[in-house]
């Protein structure tokens, strides 16, 4: 259930800047089953007892820079975009029987990509964007005993599908879905894990343009 704010600045030569910041709170069910196998643990378990749900908190926050350039004749729009990204996981694990009661894990880095928007009959009916992207990021996993490494190597890529609306001429709704997708390689005192970060979204946004 996260909560968004978005700020852009765009100018007339198409340079733009933006920055967005997201947060929300939920339930997960990483230690759903007793004596899971996890690789954090040395790829057998941690010896978790069977806890059906756990508190999770997500945030992410991101700057990027982009230009775009509008085709006036065809009404199609490019975009090329760099910027950092950063964002935080919190794995509550009170009710486990675990040594720890609460993990965080970490990531920030560089992300880059580009994107196209297409417009529906000469824009009265709106616009379909796509976009797509990769990220080098480094990440952080620690606990509340103690226990803290960063990734050796972490790659991703993004994606995003979206619908805009224009109500009148400042005033619209976008619907969008998007996802991301990295992967995090670490080494815990020669025990390698890995972990893979996938995260999807679908919302809806109203926009005022000043």
């Amino acid at each position: 259930t996260p909560v968004s704010f978005g700020l852009t600045f765009a100018a007339d030569n198409g340079m733009y800047v933006d920055f967005a910041v997201s947060g929300g709170t939920g339930k997960h069910d990483g230690w759903a089953i007793a004596n899971a196998p996890t690789t954090i643990c040395g790829g057998t378990n941690c010896g978790n007892t069977a806890s059906r749900e756990e508190d999770f908190k997500r945030s992410d926050v991101a700057l990027i820079f982009g230009a775009s350039r509008l085709n006036p004749d065809s009404g199609i729009a490019g975009t090329f975009y760099a910027g950092l990204k950063a964002g935080n996981t919190t794995l509550g694990a009170k009710n486990a029987g675990l040594l720890w009661t609460e993990e965080t894990f970490d990531t920030a880095g560089l992300v880059f990509g580009g994107g196209a928007s297409f417009p529906i009959a000469s824009g009265r009916a709106g616009s379909v964007g796509v976009n797509a992207g990769l990220g080098l990021m480094g990440a952080k996993w620690k606990d509340n005993t103690g226990f803290d490494i960063k990734a050796k190597t972490a790659v991703g890529f993004s994606f995003g599908v979206n619908y805009t609306y224009p109500i009148t001429s400042n005033f619209g709704v976008t619907v969008d879905y998007k996802g991301n997708s990295y992967s995090y390689e670490f080494d815990n005192a020669g025990t390698p894990f890995k972990v893979n970060e996938t995260i999807n979204a679908l919302g809806a946004t109203l926009y005022a343009k000043f």
